[in-house]
């Protein structure tokens, strides 16, 4: 059937636009979008919408008086010099924080004095002569950690040495003593001296202080420093017994060795030894042997033996 003229015509629009897009593809080009009806009233009312807020800033600009805009601008103008004076504020106090401290650390506080205390065993001339920290050095560049660790270790008898900057040019040096708190018989019928932390306090006194430490081969002994044994491992375990008798202030104790990691040994009262294996829960062991011998003096006071506690639980007591 022959298509009728007006249905040629409503072809005709449609061929025309696909040769007009087909046109622009061959050129490269993109072809012209077409906006339909929705799209169209979007970006309209889109538009309407950016002209009604230019033209509302616009009224209101102009609907302010000439004093509110005046007053307006002086607020921001107000608020801009109080912003500047806290930069200036704070660059001047960083400026005088500065100068000080470049002053303080090169013109003033210079040491007059170093000062004393707590001393008995040593004169405060020999102390301040083995103090590195010097007359005239700035106290706040004197290196007081240093100074300690010297005085600890040239001064062997100065347990602690505590020592503090006062203002404006004094050093303040506090001495807490050692105490011999064990002892190493010598050959030669003289004793090594130790103190709670095992330091030389000294090597050949006439006269001995403490608990012993038997059975031990010395590997190093100075003055000052901690004594080492030959065996590390017999060291390690007496200087874990001495920590608990020091924490615990077992003062029954009256002689301590070590023969090997899992053979350690404390005496009570220079006549009960306790055997306590190894290093492990040793204020158990020793809390327990102590409590057994509480109750072994209240029959005889003077009875000798060995009490066997390291297994932790059963005590085996052999009367000599």
């Amino acid at each position: 059937m022959k298509k009728s003229e007006k249905e040629k015509r409503k072809s005709m629009p449609k061929r025309k636009a696909q040769s007009r897009n087909d046109s622009f593809s061959d050129m490269g080009i993109e072809p012209p979008k077409i906006y339909r009806e929705a799209q169209k009233n979007i970006v309209s009312r889109q538009d309407k919408a950016r002209r009604s807020s230019n033209g509302s800033r616009k009224n209101n600009d102009e609907n302010i008086t000439r004093a509110e805009k005046r007053n307006r601008d002086n607020k921001k103008r107000k608020k801009k010099n109080k912003l500047r004076k806290i930069l200036i504020y704070i660059l001047l106090v960083l400026v005088v924080v500065s100068v000080g401290a470049v002053l303080s650390l090169t013109a003033f506080f210079h040491i007059t004095d170093i000062t004393v205390s707590g001393n008995e065993k040593y004169a405060t001339e020999e102390i301040i002569a083995q103090c590195p920290i010097d007359i005239g050095e700035n106290l706040f560049l004197a290196d007081t950690k240093s100074a300690k660790e010297k005085l600890e270790k040239n001064l062997p008898y100065i347990y602690n040495a505590q020592i503090k900057r006062k203002l404006p040019y004094t050093i303040e040096i506090t001495i807490t003593e050692a105490q011999s708190s064990y002892y190493i018989s010598n050959k030669d019928k003289t004793y090594i001296l130790l103190d709670d932390k095992l330091k030389v306090l000294e090597t050949n006194a006439q006269k001995a202080q403490g608990i012993e430490i038997s059975k031990a081969s010395i590997k190093t002994c100075v003055p000052g420093e901690k004594i080492q044994f030959k065996d590390d491992t017999t060291g390690s375990c007496l200087i874990q017994i001495a920590q608990v008798i020091k924490d615990n202030n077992f003062n029954e104790i009256t002689a301590i060795y070590s023969n090997s990691a899992e053979e350690n040994y404390v005496v009570y009262d220079k006549r009960i030894t306790f055997e306590l294996g190894s290093c492990d829960n040793l204020e158990n062991k020793i809390y327990q042997g102590l409590a057994s011998c509480e109750k072994l003096d209240e029959t005889n006071p003077n009875v000798t033996g060995n009490m066997d506690i390291s297994g932790g639980k059963s005590i085996y007591f052999a009367e000599k």
